[in-house]
């Protein structure tokens, strides 16, 4: 089995080639190419939003035929942040001068907005914010047409998922180091 050499003749080799030194020039070359494809793969991971080989089809189906199917897509840490202040009912501590603290979580209403901020915009715009459904089941936002329309083991479900593709997915070693 041969070494892997690497700045020579600006190719990766066996170690059983000839191996001449790089001209400086070739050294340029070659690093250059490795920073351009560090800064594309950067950009690749920065984008996970609108990458469409991250997005995920939900099909909702219910005794055995399918109704309606949309996709999500991964939330940054922000996402989730945001939407968790703003399913957040705050009180006024009585012992910390004034200070809000948070009391409670409404997690209906942060499933919720976590599915519908997660959804693809054309398919938001298509089920979500459909204005008939609204009309119809006398909805004003997106967010409660989400619940309108989903089950709660189906929400639980979809948000099971959107943490997974959003990196929240602990693997059996993980979960057995700690």
């Amino acid at each position: 089995m041969g070494t892997r050499v690497i700045g020579f003749n600006g190719n990766d080799t066996d170690g059983m080639d000839d191996l001449t030194p790089a001209t400086p020039e070739e050294m340029q070359g070659s690093a250059r190419a490795m920073e351009d494809d560090l800064l594309n793969n950067l950009l690749a991971a920065a984008n996970y939003k609108d990458d469409e080989d991250e997005s995920v089809e939900i099909v909702i189906s219910r005794g055995g035929k399918d109704l309606f199917s949309f996709r999500i897509h991964p939330l940054g840490e922000d996402d989730f942040n945001r939407c968790r202040k703003r399913c957040t009912k705050y009180v006024k501590s009585k012992t910390q001068a004034g200070l809000r603290i948070p009391e409670e979580v409404d997690t209906v209403k942060y499933r919720c907005m976590l599915i519908y901020e997660a959804t693809i915009p054309e398919d938001r715009k298509k089920i979500w914010d459909n204005k008939a459904l609204w009309k119809a089941k006398d909805l004003a936002t997106g967010i409660e047409a989400v619940d309108v329309l989903l089950k709660a083991g189906e929400k639980n479900a979809i948000c099971e998922k959107l943490d997974s593709i959003s990196g929240y997915e602990m693997t059996e070693e993980e979960v057995a180091k700690n």
